[in-house]
């Protein structure tokens, strides 16, 4: 007989990363696992791609639809349920459906939860998130250490990275993360100018291939390299020859182009997320940008992985010498 299980990640591709081990080891230790995950707009192809779901359902944003998604949901019996995301709508969902087994991680224990018959396990946004989820284990008699941390490694290759000549190369994401008027405002601005990012890319290609990924927004000096520094291949790839090496600019990746691009990738430099995360599944090393005052925050991802080494965000002219004292 099936252990029906459901798993709430209404969230970004980089939470769903963050739990997949703690998941799988759900799936090796619970007999007979049939795992339905509710994932996000955000993360839903992601998730049916990962070959660790028996069902992956998206959670409406639709009222009428939410009315209609959770009746059906309340209509089936599971044996577990595991409220990964914290978010209320899950939570709430949560609390019709039917089963003795509940765990739920929340940022706020409210008074109120105190009549559901879940158990609720505080995020305070301090705790190393792997040991809280250990912790839902721990207290379903759920037997396994978490330790899956390389499961992206299992997961088909869409051979995207054979498009490109290089391996072994040095891996820039340059995303909107770089510039805080684009991601946090309070955090320290990066903000590379046209001229010193060329520069900082002319002297690490006299070291190693190069390329570089971009994120899902575009900004001026995305626009600038593709027009004055690379040569266009498709819409897609952009390349330029340094000497002996070369540079591949690749333009809005999907993160199943990224993954593939990771199994060659011998360092990584990003700024914190998703990315990181995934990268964790394969044999590099990880420069990863960090903001110096929230250091706690970061330690809550950053305990489980690998060849791991933060810098923190400064001005570019300064950041780039801090990338090339962790390169070389």
């Amino acid at each position: 007989m099936d252990n029906n299980i459901i798993i709430f990640r209404t969230d970004r591709i980089g939470d769903l990363l963050v739990s997949c081990p703690a998941i799988i080891s759900i799936k090796k230790n619970i007999k007979n696992s049939n795992i339905t995950l509710i994932a996000s707009q955000k993360n839903y192809e992601y998730a049916k791609g990962l070959n660790i779901f028996d069902e992956v359902y998206k959670f409406p944003s639709n009222i009428f639809l939410k009315i209609f998604f959770i009746f059906k949901l309340i209509k089936k019996r599971f044996d577990y349920v595991f409220v990964f995301d914290g978010k209320e709508r899950s939570i709430i969902t949560s609390c019709l459906i039917r089963s003795k087994n509940k765990v739920a991680l929340t940022p706020k224990i409210k008074k109120i939860y105190k009549i559901f018959n879940i158990k609720f396990f505080k995020d305070d946004d301090e705790t190393n998130l792997n040991q809280i989820f250990q912790d839902f284990l721990s207290y379903l008699n759920i037997n396994g250490k978490i330790n899956h941390f390389n499961f992206l490694k299992d997961k088909t290759n869409n051979k995207f990275s054979s498009e490109i000549e290089i391996s072994d190369y040095i891996h820039i994401h340059f995303d909107e993360k770089w510039f805080s008027e684009l991601y946090i405002s309070k955090y320290t601005n990066i903000s590379p100018n046209y001229n010193e990012f060329v520069t900082f890319l002319d002297t690490i290609s006299d070291l190693n291939d190069v390329l570089i990924t971009t994120g899902l927004v575009d900004f001026t000096l995305i626009d600038e390299l593709k027009k004055n520094y690379f040569k266009k291949i498709s819409d897609k790839i952009f390349l330029k020859k340094n000497k002996n090496k070369l540079v591949y600019f690749i333009y809005k990746p999907s993160f199943d182009d990224l993954e593939s691009l990771l199994r060659k990738t011998k360092i990584l430099i990003s700024c914190h997320g998703s990315i990181t995360h995934a990268a964790n599944s394969f044999d590099n090393k990880k420069i990863d940008i960090l903001e110096e005052n929230k250091l706690n925050f970061y330690k809550r991802f950053t305990t489980c992985l690998k060849n791991y080494h933060p810098i923190y965000r400064s001005k570019f002219n300064l950041l780039s010498n801090q990338i090339l004292n962790k390169i070389i």
